[in-house]
């Protein structure tokens, strides 16, 4: 790797570690297609590669959150339920059958799928009350779901929960933010665990990758209080439509 390829990766990984974390949607849609926009990486193995650099910043900011008393831990724990065993199914079984030409193609079009989803789901609750009983029923199958996007693109655990948590169990958006960011960590675990095994890592990247990234990622937690609330989803939808657009005019 030359001297400009890796600060250039090294500035990119801590800037997308400080992103994801402050929304609360680890930032894999921005790194993902960054490996293979602006250093070549094709398919599985940007996917692959971005998942041990997710893991890193899940892991950062999933524990700065839990040290501030911010994660819905009964949430969280319901998700990984479902999220863990698919992500690590799909990373070591489905990414790697799919040609690299199509899974980038399919990846900037679910990108702008998910930037509908966010915009367009109603987020709208009384604070004030409780969450009922149900709230924790669904959570198992929205791990499943966010199991299938995390292991086979390395993206949709934060975006998919985000909106969900803050829904279901009536949580503040930065309390839904440190939520999403537990619930991405276990399931991006589980899916670099899965794409190391199938050999999907390009290891010289990913040693650039995951040192910048935990720095990037515990400064991001450290500022995610000063976004305003309203800004939050708004954020993350702007990032995928950046992100998925020049996927599909490359």
């Amino acid at each position: 790797m030359d001297p400009l390829t890796l600060v250039t990766l090294a500035m990119f990984a801590a800037a997308v570690a400080v992103y994801g974390t402050m929304i609360g949607a680890g930032g894999g849609f921005v790194l993902i297609p960054g490996l293979v926009l602006l250093f070549g990486l094709e398919g599985a193995e940007a996917v692959g590669t971005g998942a041990l650099a997710l893991a890193a910043i899940g892991i950062s900011g999933a524990r700065s959150y839990d040290q501030a008393g911010l994660i819905d831990r009964p949430a969280a724990g319901r998700f990984g339920l479902g999220s863990v065993p698919v992500a690590f199914v799909c990373g070591t079984v489905l990414a790697g059958a799919i040609d690299a030409e199509v899974m980038v193609d399919l990846l900037g079009l679910l990108l702008l799928a998910l930037a509908g989803f966010v915009v367009f789901l109603p987020t709208r609750y009384d604070a004030s009350e409780e969450p009922g009983p149900s709230s924790l029923r669904w959570m198992p199958l929205g791990g499943v779901g966010v199991g299938v996007l995390s292991g086979t693109f390395a993206i949709g655990g934060g975006l998919v929960t985000l909106p969900l948590v803050a829904r279901l169990r009536r949580l503040t958006p930065h309390r839904a933010a440190a939520t999403t960011s537990a619930t991405a960590m276990m399931s991006s675990v589980a899916s670099s665990l899965g794409h190391t095994v199938a050999g999907n890592v390009v290891w010289s990247y990913v040693l650039v990758l995951v040192p910048f990234a935990l720095g990037g990622a515990a400064l991001g937690a450290a500022q995610a209080e000063r976004v305003p609330p309203r800004a939050v989803l708004g954020l993350v939808a702007v990032g995928l439509v950046a992100a998925g657009a020049p996927l599909l005019l490359r």
